[in-house]
């Protein structure tokens, strides 16, 4: 990279920092306005996120008609509109804020018999609702650890680490070190986070239905238990009319002891199923998640 394209790159980074800095300072009543004329024109558009969202709800929905997945999709992009504002929040909030954002709390019990048993424990979290106040309310009460990728620009990187690890929390790294090291964390009484319906790289993951359709899903959370022994439970963080984050955690439906990847695999989609299907609206439907097919066929041809 040269001297001056490198120096753009390092520009946009830091003008993306600036833009999260000004929605975290600036009042709703200011953003708000612009933000949902964003929102508006992406769907009279038909932008690429309004496509990649329909596209995913008409796999997913099958038994749905037409208009009650336009309304999903309007749904969708309404509640994707918040997270810009919101992660501005999560990121640079402070202790109080922070606090402040989470409502209700259910299932905690399960992670505190889990920590009397002193068993290591993971939470897998969907992208449904903002995930990043989950990780907050658990490295704020927990010694919370996770997988950690860097952002494409130094800048944001910067201020999402930061943010991730203000609380106490340890993001490792996606490399064999920071497997390793996630794994003797976990083994000494760490609860880690993960996110588990990303599309892993080639040879990361196997194909499991999610919602009928297969889906190239990460068996790395399955090496985990396999290796350390943990227990799982899964977690949601869900917004509220009144702008806060309903917490909840539940026990996983399903024997996972001795299940090979691709029945555990299988198993687990069916529970993401389940919590999505309680609040459709907030999944990341703009997120192409069976780009990756057996039969190499794309999904996604606009």
């Amino acid at each position: 990279m040269s001297d001056n394209s490198d120096s753009i790159y390092r520009g946009e980074g830091r003008l993306i920092k600036a833009l999260i800095w000004f929605l975290y300072r600036t009042p709703d009543w200011l953003t708000g306005p612009f933000i949902r004329l964003t929102t508006f024109l992406g769907l009279l558009s038909n932008s690429r996120n309004t496509k990649v969202s329909r596209r995913n709800l008409e796999i997913c929905f099958a038994q749905k008609d037409q208009v009650e997945i336009e309304q999903l999709v309007r749904d969708s992009a309404k509640s994707n509109e918040k997270l810009a504002t919101e992660f501005a929040r999560a990121w640079y909030g402070d202790k109080k804020l922070i606090q402040s954002s989470i409502g209700n709390v259910s299932g905690e019990e399960s992670i505190q018999s889990i920590q009397k048993l002193k068993q290591p424990l993971i939470i897998a979290v969907p992208h449904i609702g903002n995930w990043e106040f989950f990780w907050h309310w658990l490295q704020l009460n927990y010694k919370a650890i996770s997988m950690y990728t860097p952002a494409q620009y130094k800048a944001l990187d910067e201020l999402m680490l930061n943010a991730r690890t203000r609380f106490g929390g340890k993001p490792f790294a996606t490399d064999p070190k920071g497997i390793m090291g996630l794994t003797r964390a976990l083994k000494k009484g760490g609860i880690m986070m993960i996110l588990p319906d990303q599309v892993p790289k080639s040879g990361g993951g196997c194909f499991a239905p999610f919602f009928g359709k297969d889906a190239y899903t990460m068996t790395l959370l399955h090496k985990f238990i396999a290796k350390t022994g943990a227990q799982l439970v899964f977690g949601s963080c869900i917004r509220q009319d009144n702008g806060k984050f309903d917490i909840y955690v539940e026990n996983a439906q399903f024997d996972y002891s001795g299940l090979e990847a691709e029945h555990f695999n299988k198993a687990m989609n069916g529970q993401i199923e389940t919590i999505v299907e309680r609040n459709p609206e907030q999944y990341q439907w703009n997120y192409k998640r069976f780009k990756r097919q057996p039969d190499n066929s794309n999904p996604y041809q606009f």
